[in-house]
């Protein structure tokens, strides 16, 4: 990431943040690098076999690096076959345009950023099951940051190239959006830090890619 005061976005494994101008460089660390930690831990505890809701356990990870995520509503089904569209479309209902314009933008870029991409898909497709979270962030005070997590799990009929930008209708079923609204506070996040990126550092970065938007 550049210049701190431009609007940026980067992928996270199956996440995608934004972040609006003003945000300095060290919160959208502090972001990232929390979205890695959570996304890592609950991958591994899924895969040794845990059964639940995986958002729920996402948000419980955040929560012990200090998040204060709340618990997240779940929104009515709404027509829109590209889910890049409908995640967007869903962010400036529940936030406003200042929220989803950078998020609109961001998936626009990954969209032509293949190996963005790439990362973003092999990490929210298992088999013929996806999630992945869009979580646009605004700078609202010295220590914190305002920002929200969509969520949105399903299944997948079959694995294609960009399925976030396909107008296939019959790809996806079974689908389950959420939203929770946070404010970050980087100076409670503080004592975290470092435990956070030596994990993520320690696991691996590769599933880190930033935007230009």
């Amino acid at each position: 990431m550049t210049d701190p005061m431009t609007p940026q976005a980067a992928v996270v494994g199956g996440s995608v943040v934004s972040f609006a101008g003003g945000l300095p460089a060290s919160h959208r660390d502090d972001i990232c690098m929390s979205t890695a930690y959570a996304q890592r831990a609950t991958r591994a505890a899924f895969e040794d076999g845990l059964s639940g809701d995986w958002f729920e356990y996402y948000r419980n990870v955040l929560k012990f690096v200090g998040w204060d995520v709340p618990k997240p509503q779940t929104l009515p089904p709404l027509q829109n076959n590209l889910m890049a569209g409908q995640g967007a479309q869903r962010i400036s209902t529940l936030m406003g345009e200042a929220f989803s314009e950078p998020m609109r933008l961001a998936l626009v870029a990954m969209e032509r950023n293949a190996s963005a991409r790439d990362v973003f898909e092999s990490t929210s497709l298992h088999g013929s099951v996806g999630i992945f979270q869009l979580i646009p962030c605004i700078m609202s005070g010295p220590n914190k940051v305002e920002m929200g997590i969509y969520s949105r799990q399903f299944k997948i009929e079959r694995q294609v190239p960009g399925f976030l930008y396909s107008e296939d209708e019959s790809l996806v079923c079974e689908s389950v959006e959420q939203f929770a609204a946070i404010t970050f506070n980087t100076l409670h996040y503080a004592q975290f830090r470092e435990k956070v990126k030596k994990s993520v550092i320690t696991g691996s970065l590769k599933y880190l890619s930033s935007l230009q938007i």
